[in-house]
C-alpha cells in the first residue's frame, strides 16, 4: 500500500504539499476502509487502479476546481500535460495556456503604450517605436489611447476566455474520477 502511496505523490508534485498531503490520506483512508471489509491489499490496488489514471484524475480536479490564473497552478497544468494528457494534449494544452497568458499580459501592456504615446503627443514627442495598425488604418495620436484600450481589454479577454478553455480541456480530461 505504500509503496502505491508513493507513487500517487510522486505524480501529485506539481500541487503544493498541503493538497498532495489530503488527497493522499483521503486515499489512504479509502484504502483502510476497504481493508476492513475483507478486501486484500492487492485487490484494493487492483480497484483503485493505476497509481498514474488515479492521481491524474485528482490532479485535473484539482486544477478544474477554479478557472482563477495563478503561476502555481500553470506549472501544475504543464506538469498535467507532461504527464497525463496523452499526445494531443502535450502540444494543445502548452500552447493555449502559454497563448492566453501571453495575450492577458499584452491586454496589460497595451493600453499602457497607448498611454505612453498620448502623453507623448501632449509634450510634443512623437515616439515612432509605439504603434498600432489595423490593415490600412493607423490611429492619429488622439485615437491612439482608446485605441489601444479597446485592443487591450479585447486581448486580455481573449487571454481569459482561452485560460477557461485550458481549465474546462484538462477537467474533460481527467474525468476518469476517482473510483473509491
Amino acid at each position: 500500500m505504500d509503496n502505491y502511496l508513493e507513487k500517487i505523490e510522486k505524480y501529485l508534485k506539481a500541487l503544493s504539499s498541503s493538497e498532495r498531503i489530503d488527497i493522499v490520506k483521503e486515499i489512504k483512508s479509502a484504502m483502510l476502509e476497504l481493508q476492513n471489509t475483507g478486501l486484500t491489499t492487492e485487490q484494493i490496488i487492483e480497484r483503485l487502479g493505476n497509481p498514474k489514471e488515479l492521481a491524474k484524475a485528482y490532479l485535473g480536479d484539482a486544477i478544474s476546481k477554479n478557472s482563477k490564473f495563478s503561476w502555481r497552478k500553470l506549472a501544475a497544468v504543464f506538469a498535467f500535460c507532461s504527464s497525463f494528457a496523452g499526445a494531443i494534449g502535450m502540444f494543445v494544452l502548452p500552447i493555449i495556456s502559454t497563448l492566453s497568458i501571453a495575450l492577458m499580459i499584452s491586454g496589460v501592456i497595451t493600453p499602457i503604450g497607448g498611454i505612453i504615446k498620448f502623453v507623448g503627443h501632449l509634450m510634443g514627442y512623437d515616439i515612432t517605436g509605439i504603434t498600432i495598425q489595423i490593415g490600412a488604418f493607423t490611429p492619429s495620436p488622439m485615437q491612439f489611447l482608446p485605441t489601444s484600450i479597446v485592443i487591450g481589454v479585447l486581448l486580455f479577454l481573449l487571454g481569459k476566455v482561452l485560460w477557461r478553455l485550458t481549465i474546462k480541456y484538462i477537467h474533460a480530461i481527467s474525468q476518469k474520477k476517482k473510483t473509491l
